[in-house]
This record gives C-alpha cells, structure tokens and sequence, in this order.
C-alpha cells in the first residue's frame, strides 16, 4: 500500500462530544501536530454500557519505581472504573532495572497479562515477531475510536509489523532532538559559551578546570560500557548517520544517510564510519586517562539520573524537547539549559519509544482497549496515575495547574509512560504554553525516510546472537579504560565479520528495498 502525502481519518461519533484536532504528514515532509489540548472532555463513555459487562480486573504493567501509595492509587482508581465499565486495575509499576528481564520471562512462561508498557528500546519488534502482543487495529477501532482519532497518524504507522498495529504509543512529542545539556550555575560560573558547544571536543577546555575546582563533579559518566556524560555515539554529531535496525547488544551496527535517497546501508565495518569510531575510542581513551571519565566507568550499572541529583553531573548528552529542562529541574532541583545540535527527525525507534501493548495472554484483550482508551481520554484517570490524588499527593493551584506535595507517598514519574501526556496537569515552571510548543516542535521535525520499517530477523538469528556476544565483549572501548582501543577495534571488526555482519547487512538490505518500493513517496 503506497504511503500518501496526507492522512484521512474516518468520521466516529465521540460518546461524549470528544473534539480533537485531527492531524496530517504534510507535502513538505515536516510532521504536522498530534495532540488535543489538555481541557479534552473529562471521561470517556465505554462502547457498551455497564450493566452488559461482567466483571474483570485489567492489569497494567509498566515501568516505574513503586511507590508506597500505588494501592491508594489503585483503589481510587478502580472505584472510577468499576462505575464507568465493570473494571479493576491491578497496578504493577516495575522498576526500570528490572522491567525488561521481568516482562520477558512472564511472556515466555505465558503468564497472564493484559496491558504492557513497550518501547522500541525494550525489544518491541523482537517481541512482537515472536508473539508476545495481540494484533491492535480491530480492537482499537470498536473499542477506542477516540484515542485514534487524536493520535497522529504516524503514531499508528511505526508500530506496525507486515501492516499489522501491535501497539499504542503514549500521545507526547513525536521526536527528539540530540542536545548538551548544562547545569546553569556552572556554565555561569565558568562562562561557558554553550551556543558553541557542538561537540565534545568543545567540552574539553573546561574539563581541566571543572575537575580541578570540583574533584566530586564527572565531567563525563558511563556506566557499565554505556557513555551517557558528555560522550555518546559523536558520528551522529559529525555526520547525517542515523541508526537502522537491528542494533545487537543496543550497539547501532547499521545505518542510513537520513539525507539521502538512495537508501544505502552502510555497516561499522564501512570505512568511514571506522575512521569516526576510531577517533571516538581515542577520545574516550584520553578522557580516561586525564580522569575526566569515573574510574569505574567499566563496571559501575548506577543511572546517570541518580549521579546527576547528588550534584556531580554538570553536562549530559540528551534527546531534547521543549521542558526538557524543566523536566530535569523538577527531578533533581537544579536549573539546566541546552544547547540543541541535532534537528528533530521522526524516527520510527522515537515513534515506538513509548508504547503500551496487549499481551496475547490476556483474557479480555477488549476490556484492556476500553482501560487503554481512558488513559488517553480522560483527564481524571491519567492524572491519577501520573500525580496521584488529590490534596494528599498535590495541590490544585488553578485548573490545569498543580504543586506536588513534598514527599507524600507517590511520585511516580510515568507521565511519559501511560497515555496521554497532553492531558497532564502542569507543574511548577512548566508554562502555560508547554503543549503549543510540543506542536510546534512536531511541526518542524523532519521525517526520516524509513518511518514505519520494521526488519524482520528470521533468516538471521542466528548471526545477530553471535554479533551481540561479541558486541558484549567489546562493550568496554567506549568507556575508555583499557589501553590500546584501535586495536581492540580492529579485533572487534574482524569478528564482527567472520560472525555474519555482511549478512545480516545484506538482508536487511533486501527489506528496505523491498519496503522502499512499496512505500516510498
């Protein structure tokens, strides 16, 4: 089916007057608005009436840290919804260390669920091709008409496997742009000319300084191989590569010249791309040796987040937004500029960054679409959830305005987990004008071409098991302590080939030819 320039949605009747924008890719490849503001109706009518339901408890799984009021939560919760359509919610936030491993072994032990939190960084298209999720466009349509029709088209069109919707993604800004993210008062402190800060190189004139005056502040952090301080992937920074499918061990092994029109794919065994992953190595090296990397940076698996809010992060390597911010301010109560390097493109990795499934376990799949379809409509559910209850765990200031109460019991930090984020209340520093914003930062974000494409590993499994062990053996270069790290490449290089990278690289080659031609514009 060829991709058309602009989307058209079907007329529904909204059970309650529900209004919504209704969105559309535009000609020029810019991406158009998605959200309805956040004074959207106040619930959502289920299809059928209560008194024709039985009972049934839906439960949510997703990633949050638990806290001690989730059962307060959870009960006022279920009194709403037992009233609206004869359901519970059993309420189980994972923390984010453990989601992953936890989800998965109850998918393959085929423990029942019903909704689950996803992400094309938790293995989502993985889990879809071995049938861990249910089929979504037939449930979607009878029982949450209105959650589609305010989402953007193109929410609905990454998640997708041979045509088919596996998943919902949570209604936010549909892209991302790579930022340097400071805290202010050391950038004033120092003068730092941020502006100037394109990459990391930039950053080193200050490290020296930094790292004398404030021996407890990690000019660059990486936890167990993963750089997420000041170092990231710099090709992105130094080139228009972007990252394809699959990435073994969450390295990017494949990419696309998101400019071109030829839809080459080049590997990390291509030469230019060896020459940038060369000279990042060499930096991180020196960095390590010059003590600006934490010592520890080979085993150490603590969250940046968790370094940043006792003080010793002073720049980060972030994916921005508009309130990003602010974001981080209400997190650890510093204040955080950015300085934006990348421009927004609309991959389909940040179109499934944040999804909830079906799980094909579940016993009421269409039940789980009516609590689905609340989370993104109705202001009192997904408010309870994001900030809890009110005047125990927030005070209402104005009508779409609250101030969490300081350690009330909930704080649970789903607001870009569940739903629809267009709903949230606004907090302190975040203005009025934060959702206008959103859209105009959709509207200027720039399509990448592969939107959609989903590869599919059958006749490679084999080959990407091998290259993620060795990926996992390397992992170490880009943290910058070990000795030698072009050499450790070139090792690296060598096995990645002689374990089928060429192959792989060939199929996937075949798919986005075969995609390209069918979907191309």
């Amino acid at each position: 089916m060829k991709r058309r320039k602009s989307v058209l949605l079907a007329p529904m009747a909204l059970a309650l007057g529900l209004t919504a924008v209704l969105p559309a890719c535009s000609s020029d490849n810019k991406v158009s608005t998605s959200a309805s503001p956040a004074t959207a109706a106040s619930s959502a009518a289920p299809a059928s009436p209560k008194a024709t339901l039985e009972p049934y408890d839906v439960s949510l799984l997703y990633q949050a840290k638990p806290m001690k009021d989730d059962a307060l939560v959870q009960e006022e919760l279920n009194k709403y919804l037992k009233e609206k359509i004869n359901t519970t919610v059993s309420l189980q936030p994972i923390a984010s260390a453990d989601y992953k491993k936890k989800t998965e072994l109850m998918m393959n032990t085929g423990e029942k669920m019903d909704l689950v939190f996803t992400a094309s960084w938790l293995d989502f298209s993985a889990n879809v091709t071995k049938g861990a999720f249910l089929e979504l466009d037939t449930l979607l349509d009878k029982f949450a008409p209105e959650t589609k029709k305010m989402l953007h088209p193109l929410y609905l069109e990454a998640p997708r496997y041979k045509g088919k919707l596996y998943a919902v993604p949570t209604d936010k800004e549909i892209t991302q742009g790579k930022a340097w993210t400071f805290r202010k008062d050391i950038i004033d402190k120092y003068q730092i000319p941020i502006d100037k800060i394109n990459k990391v190189e930039d950053l080193e004139p200050y490290f020296e300084k930094i790292k004398k005056d404030n021996p407890d502040i990690i000019n660059n952090y990486v936890a167990g191989g993963t750089s997420n301080g000041a170092s990231f992937m710099m090709y992105e920074s130094k080139s228009n590569y972007r990252p394809i499918g699959p990435t073994p061990a969450k390295m990017p092994m494949f990419f696309l010249d998101y400019k071109s029109t030829d839809m080459k794919v080049k590997t990390v065994l291509d030469q230019d791309i060896v020459d940038l992953n060369k000279a990042d190595a060499e930096t991180y090296r020196k960095y390590y040796e010059k003590g600006y990397t934490n010592a520890d940076a080979a085993t150490v698996t603590t969250n940046i987040g968790e370094i940043r809010k006792q003080g010793k992060i002073w720049v980060q390597s972030t994916v921005w937004k508009p309130g990003s911010d602010i974001e981080l301010k209400l997190t650890d109560n510093f204040d955080w500029v950015s300085h934006v390097i990348e421009e927004p493109i609309v991959t389909t990795d940040l179109a499934t960054g944040s999804m909830l499934s079906i799980s094909r376990t579940s016993k009421n799949p269409e039940r789980a679409m009516m609590v689905l379809n609340y989370l993104h409509t109705d202001p009192y559910v997904i408010n309870l959830l994001v900030n809890g209850i009110e005047g125990k765990h927030y005070k209402k200031v104005g009508p779409n305005r609250i101030e969490p109460i300081k350690d009330s019991g909930y704080d649970s930090q789903v607001f870009w987990v569940l739903g629809n984020q267009f709903l949230n209340y606004m907090k302190p520093g975040q203005p009025d004008d934060l959702y206008d914003s959103w859209k105009k930062f959709n509207n200027d974000a720039k399509r990448f071409p592969l939107i959609g494409f989903v590869f599919d590993d059958t006749n490679v499994k084999n080959e990407i098991a091998q290259l993620t062990t060795i990926v996992n053996e390397y992992k170490v270069i880009s943290t910058g302590a070990v000795p030698n790290p072009s050499k450790l490449l070139e090792e690296r290089n060598t096995k990645l080939k002689a374990a089928g990278l060429e192959k792989v690289s060939g199929e996937l080659q075949k798919q986005i030819d075969a995609w390209w031609k069918e979907n191309k514009k």
